[in-house]
């Protein structure tokens, strides 16, 4: 994953520019978030390419976790056209998360 987010503007500027994208937050102390990042990044890649993923460490980012209520990790937050419409934390199924994703992206795209 390189589209690293380290500031509200930064994440303020893609939620502008991005008609849909991923926010997805670990930290380098997370062992679940380390496996599921690679999975994250495929499972997007092969059923929705439009959706751009972006990712944050929570220890380099803690002004933008916390004005987006983030404090577990992992999590996935999925945004369309500026608006948060799914977010999981800690324990999520990645078929769950799918099947929530599929229902925005084919009213989206």
């Amino acid at each position: 994953m390189q589209n690293t987010i380290t500031s509200i503007t930064d994440f303020e500027t893609i939620k502008e520019k991005e008609i849909a994208f991923v926010l997805y937050i670990t930290d380098n102390t997370c062992n679940v978030g380390e496996n599921v990042g690679p999975k994250l990044e495929k499972l997007l890649a092969e059923n929705f390419p439009k959706l751009k993923l972006y990712q944050t460490y929570m220890s380099d980012s803690l002004e933008l976790t916390g004005q987006l209520s983030v404090f577990a990790i992992p999590t996935v937050l999925v945004y369309f056209e500026g608006k948060q419409y799914i977010q999981k934390s800690r324990t999520f199924s990645l078929n769950e998360l799918e099947q929530e994703i599929e229902r925005y992206y084919l009213m989206v795209f």
